[in-house]
């Protein structure tokens, strides 16, 4: 009974420590990148135009804190021009997303659906850009 308490005491403390490991693979901005998702999910759902707003501030804030990082496939470029001009156009076009989100804010405010719906297809479309240029598949 001793040895059956004490392997499962070891299996439980390797769970334990895979999942605490696994959870210092995700970078500081793939966790910014998941908060963003999850909030971009909910606002686009969102019939409330005040809540939609909250939760698109909630968005803009992963952003900024996602501006001062690099996406890996930079972090991994060897230092240089071309790295330091990728980590620019990374900036500006983090920095157009947060002006994006920012009109989004406002549109919901104001109530403009059809400039919302604009501004969601924008985002996706920055999406899709940044993850083209700055994500190794």
């Amino acid at each position: 009974m001793k040895k059956q308490l004490f392997l499962l005491a070891c299996v439980t403390c390797m769970q334990i420590s895979a999942n605490a490991a696994g959870d210092d693979e995700h970078t500081p901005l793939a966790r910014q990148m998941e908060v963003l998702d999850d909030a971009y999910k909910a606002f686009r759902k969102e019939s409330d135009p005040e809540k939609a707003a909250a939760q698109v501030r909630e968005a803009q804030q992963s952003v900024l804190k996602s501006i001062g990082e690099l996406p890996e496939m930079l972090v991994k470029m060897p230092e240089g021009r071309e790295k330091m001009v990728a980590s620019a156009e990374y900036r500006k076009m983090m920095g157009q997303l947060l002006v994006t989100l920012n009109e989004l804010e406002l549109s919901f405010l104001a109530g403009k659906t059809e400039e919302t719906t604009r501004l969601l297809e924008s985002m996706k479309d920055l999406k899709k850009k940044g993850h083209n240029q700055f994500m190794e598949e």
